[in-house]
């Protein structure tokens, strides 16, 4: 990012129509860069690859996509996520009450955690928690657009920032030099390498065109990767369910159908996200000036893309589309989640580890198809006979505007463990 940039706009434009958005989306005068004071002034946010624009974004998603090939996604979800996340949720899940959040979560963690490059103790529950609060932090960190309190939060985040540095990332940066030197000696193979973002940092540090000099900027790039794969993870979680409860007269049919169909369990968190995107409003600023369906926006304006408004045109999204309905019919074109995971050059590089591959409009999927694992979590609390718990209400985050946020999501469990796997 240069060093004048804005603590002001020229011009607040919205829209809130799919098209509008989708080509808003694309166009590349539209950055994801703000202000100093948001993203410079100590925030976890500052130079990472969500933020960053032109030839830096690009030199990097094209070296951290390579973790989630095809081939990658399915050795998580079908060998590495399942039995690892049963034997948490044995843990999690002490009794018949439980904080659905929280579980999301710590379940999420696990494996954001190996994605990312990031070694705990896997007998601790603690480190675990300790996971989570970082990635609280951070996710207030990268909302700070949307926070009550952003002096607040970038104080927190310092703070934060420095204990999961020297706990976490250190470690491990440290282990995984020592491997690399051991390659470049010719004593290990690449394919001996850890397979997560850090690695690949590492790898590529030389590489000019990232700009990962900064050590700092290292460490921030991989809190990214933990927060965004924990926080989307458990509040998609949590919104399904709510979604479930909320249509009362069909709720034992859905966690029936969960149970059984972990297809059907994809098509409720596809839903779930087009209705409670977990960014409700995509912000974006003018590089320079630009149309959008032939509105001008002139230099440095912000621009606000009203996706959870965009996810509810009927135009694309058919009858009714403010209405929870997993089995609805879209076209092909039509991602099933709309908006929420944005389009184009920052388009979620994650969202086929926790949405899945497309669903096709017949529904029907082949051999080589990815779920999702939030489908895999949702349908394992489904088993598990997760109910409403009329005596403890949940609890939204009040601390920033984007109404998707739960802070505690109190629910009933009348099944101790899951005894079938997973479909």
């Amino acid at each position: 990012m240069s060093d004048d940039l804005l603590t002001t706009y020229t011009a607040t434009i919205t829209f809130d129509r799919y098209d509008e958005i989708r080509d808003a989306l694309f166009d590349t005068n539209l950055s994801r860069s703000f202000d100093k004071r948001s993203y410079q002034a100590g925030n976890i946010r500052d130079g990472v690859v969500s933020i960053s624009h032109g030839s830096v974004h690009r030199a990097r998603r094209r070296v951290e996509n390579t973790q989630f090939r095809p081939d990658v996604l399915r050795l998580y979800e079908r060998d590495l996520f399942p039995q690892v996340m049963r034997d948490l949720f044995d843990v999690v899940i002490e009794g018949e009450e439980a904080d659905l959040y929280a579980v999301g979560e710590l379940v999420s963690v696990v494996l954001a955690s190996r994605r990312a490059g990031i070694e705990y103790d896997p007998s601790s529950i603690d480190e675990l928690r300790e996971l989570v609060h970082a990635v609280d932090v951070f996710s207030q960190g990268s909302a700070i657009l949307d926070a009550k309190d952003p002096d607040a939060v970038r104080d927190l985040v310092r703070a934060t920032y420095e204990s999961f540095e020297r706990d976490f990332v250190r470690p491990a940066w440290e282990r995984r030099e020592a491997l690399i030197e051991r390659v470049e000696r010719g004593d290990l193979s690449r394919e001996d390498l850890p397979h997560d973002i850090l690695t690949v940092l590492l790898l590529h540090r030389g590489d000019a065109q990232l700009e990962l000099g900064d050590d700092g900027r290292v460490v921030r790039e991989v809190a990214t990767y933990l927060q965004g794969g924990t926080h989307t993870s458990g509040q998609t979680l949590v919104n399904a369910i709510d979604l479930i409860f909320s249509t009362e007269s069909s709720i034992e049919a859905t966690l029936a159908r969960l149970t059984d169909d972990v297809g059907f369990a994809q098509r409720v968190v596809h839903e779930t996200l087009r209705l409670r995107p977990t960014t409700p409003k995509i912000k974006r600023r003018a590089e320079a000036d630009t149309s959008i369906t032939g509105r001008l926006i002139p230099k440095d304006a912000l621009v606000v893309l009203d996706a959870a408004t965009a996810n509810k045109d009927a135009r694309y999204f058919g009858a009714a589309p403010e209405r929870f309905d997993p089995d609805r019919t879209v076209a092909d074109s039509v991602p099933r989640w709309g908006l929420s995971f944005g389009a184009g050059a920052h388009q979620c590089p994650g969202r086929s580890v926790a949405g899945g591959f497309p669903v096709p409009d017949d529904f029907e999927v082949g051999d080589e198809h990815v779920f999702g694992l939030v489908a895999l979590m949702l349908q394992e609390v489904a088993r598990r006979g997760v109910r409403p718990d009329p005596e403890h209400p949940p609890e939204r985050d009040l601390r920033t505007e984007r109404f998707t946020r739960w802070r505690r999501y109190p629910v009933r469990f009348t099944g101790a463990r899951s005894v079938t796997a997973p479909a």
